[in-house]
This record gives structure tokens, C-alpha cells and sequence, in this order.
């Protein structure tokens, strides 16, 4: 494999737009370097699919994907894509059957590792088990950190992240830590955790995200109140982030309220050109922060909108359709890939709110146009 630097990269949001029939649309959106931070499509990094492999982490420029094997569906099929090379990777079949409750990537230099995480039952509690396939040695290895899991595992969904050397996941109100080169786990509880005796409406966590900025891990959840922001600390100024002598612990950073997002832009919280009435605007999850430009994206039924920290600006760049209201039709997934495409980017005007599905995707997913499987 071709060891490409991050530095020469480029940011983007990779949406994935989940049609009825099973097919897929996937489009990147380019950050552009401008004042408002607009978005447009990059053509070279687009394609179609007749069926959807859902993304289950990025990291430095790749991709993972996953599908259930068409033979047999306790099987699961994984492919790594590379967005510098445009080469594509396909580990070998992983030994345990199933689907895992999280999945994870974590690419260093020329080799990447795939982690599979489960949920094993031990006598009524529940333990974390781990497969995981490194490209460098080519097989699948199972590990048993005998961390202890939460019993109840929320639905959201939560891309993982890799920082610092470590996978990080949200996991039943905590962040999991899983340290490549050390093999060691942490469960971290998250600031927004709270147990059952105390859950009311306005303790709801209605999404959530993580992203490294400063080289610091950030947490982003949205609940009644608006979109708060924690990043984890540690005691002590150690180098080696994977340490166990020393503890992590969460700061918060900075809270955006629903009445601030909603002052900036009301006509985005009221009724967007799909017809769809915002009731309220906790309905705003946190997707993607892009850190050269202090910029955070959330998506909306129906919408997907940047709120730049530093002007205070809240603007729509992507609208997407859903079926009755099946929001999650459509995911945004942060990306990095190399270099500039000034050919196409000539022709765009950054402030263009793109729409999903694309004509020709939907063309396709109906049938109306005849395509080789992407």
C-alpha cells in the first residue's frame, strides 16, 4: 500500500442516501476554504451502488465497509477503501458469525486494522470481546479485556474515532478506548450519562458525535437544552495517551442553544421546502466538525445545515428527501481525502445547497437507467 501524509488531504462529509429498494447513492461534499464554509460535490469521489454497504468508520482517508453476505446472512462481508489511492482492500471472512455491536478502523501509515466489538454474556453480565484483523499480518485474532459492559446499549448511531493511537466508541452512555499498539481498553462514562432512576424527557441525548481537534478527543450530543461540546483530559501530562497511570476525565468546552441555532437562521426550524414541520429545534444532531474552519454540521430531518463557531453563522448546505419519516435514509460521515480538484471546483458556487438524491441516482434506483453494479 502507498503511504500517503494526512497533511496533503482535504476535508469532507461522505453522505450515504439509503433508497427503499436496497440500492445506494454516495456523495462526497467538499469543504470549501471560503467565509461562509459551503460544501460542494466532488464528482471524482461519487458512485452508485445496486446495494448498500453501510460505512462503519473513517480514518485518515479510508474507509470500512460492511454487507451481509448474500449466501448466508450470519456472515459479514468488509472492504477498505483508501480515498488518496482509490484502492480498495477485502479482508478475509471473520471468524465469529454475526454482526458486532461496533465496528472500527484504525489505519497507521501503510497497514490499517479492522476491531469487531461484541457483547458476550457471562453468567448474566455482560463482558466486551474483541475480533480483530490486521492487514500486516492477514488474519483475525480474538481478544478478551474482561471489561465489563453496560446493560443497556443505545441505538444511536455513533461513527467512531480514531485518535491518538486509540479507537474510540460510544457505548451505553460511556466511550470505550481501545489502544492499537498497546492492546489495552478503557470505559470512560460520558458527562451526559445518567441511569434509569434519573432519566426524564430532558436528560434525552437525540444524537452525538466525536472528533479530534488540538489533538484533544470532543464529545458533541444534543439534548432538550441545545448542542453541548466536552473534550477529554488528562491528569497528567503524559505522551503516551494509552497509559494506565494516569486517569482521563472530561472538561466542557462550549454549549450552543437551541434559541441561538434557531435566532440565526429561524426559516431552517420552521418549514423547509420538503414540507416537513419542525416541531422544535432538538431535532438538530451533530454529524461532523471540520477544525480548520471551527465549523459544526448537523443534520435535520430533511436538512443538513454548518454552524461556524467564529461567526456565529447557521446555513443550510444539503437537503435530502426521506420517505414519510425515516430520517435516518440519509448519513453524513466526516472524510479526508488528497488533493484539489480545480476542474470541477470552477464550475461550483460554493453557496449551492445540494440536493439528495441526486437526478441520475434516482434515475438509477428506479430503473429508468441501466447501470454496471458500482
Amino acid at each position: 500500500m502507498e503511504n500517503i501524509s494526512v497533511g496533503n488531504c482535504r476535508t469532507g462529509l461522505l453522505c450515504h442516501y439509503l433508497f427503499g429498494n436496497g440500492s445506494a447513492e454516495y456523495v462526497l461534499l467538499d469543504v470549501v476554504d471560503d467565509q461562509e464554509c459551503g460544501v460542494v460535490v466532488n464528482p471524482s469521489l461519487c458512485f452508485f451502488s445496486r446495494t448498500s454497504a453501510h460505512v462503519c468508520a473513517s480514518c485518515n482517508g479510508w474507509l470500512l465497509f460492511s454487507c451481509t453476505d448474500v449466501t448466508d446472512i450470519t456472515l459479514v462481508n468488509y472492504n477498505v477503501f483508501n480515498f488518496f489511492t482509490k484502492q480498495s482492500f477485502t479482508p478475509p471472512q471473520p471468524q465469529i458469525r454475526g454482526p458486532s455491536i461496533r465496528t472500527g478502523l484504525a489505519v497507521d501509515g501503510q497497514h490499517y486494522q479492522v476491531v469487531r466489538i461484541f457483547n458476550v454474556d457471562n453468567n448474566g453480565s455482560h463482558l466486551l470481546e474483541m475480533e480483530i484483523y490486521s492487514s500486516e499480518k492477514g488474519v483475525w485474532r480474538h481478544e478478551r479485556p474482561l471489561i465489563p459492559l453496560p446493560p443497556d446499549l443505545p441505538k444511536l448511531r455513533t461513527f467512531p474515532l480514531y485518535s491518538n493511537g486509540a479507537i474510540h466508541w460510544e457505548l451505553g452512555g460511556h466511550l470505550l478506548v481501545y489502544c492499537v499498539h498497546h492492546g489495552e481498553c478503557k470505559l470512560i462514562q460520558l458527562p451526559n450519562y445518567v441511569g434509569l432512576d434519573k432519566w426524564s424527557e430532558h436528560s434525552l441525548t437525540y444524537g452525538q458525535c466525536l472528533w479530534e481537534s488540538e489533538g484533544r478527543v470532543h464529545y458533541c450530543y444534543s439534548d432538550f437544552d441545545g448542542i453541548h461540546t466536552w473534550l477529554l483530559i488528562k491528569d497528567a501530562e503524559i505522551e503516551d495517551y494509552c497509559s494506565y497511570h494516569y486517569n482521563l476525565r472530561w472538561k466542557h468546552d462550549y454549549s450552543v442553544m437551541h434559541e441561538t441555532l434557531v435566532s440565526r437562521n429561524p426559516s431552517i426550524f420552521v418549514q423547509n421546502s420538503l414540507g416537513f414541520w419542525h416541531t422544535g429545534p432538538s431535532f438538530a444532531s451533530p454529524v461532523a466538525y471540520v477544525d480548520k474552519f471551527r465549523t459544526i454540521y448537523l443534520k435535520l430531518p430533511g436538512v443538513v445545515v454548518s454552524y461556524n463557531l467564529r461567526t456565529r453563522t447557521l446555513k443550510e448546505i444539503c437537503k435530502y428527501e426521506f420517505p414519510k419519516t425515516n430520517f435516518q435514509c440519509c448519513l453524513v460521515v466526516p472524510v479526508v481525502h488528497g488533493g484539489d480538484v480545480p476542474e470541477f471546483r470552477a464550475n461550483k458556487r460554493s453557496g449551492d445547497v445540494i440536493c439528495l438524491p441526486t437526478p441520475a441516482a434516482k434515475d438509477m434506483a428506479e430503473g429508468r437507467i441501466s447501470i454496471c453494479n458500482g
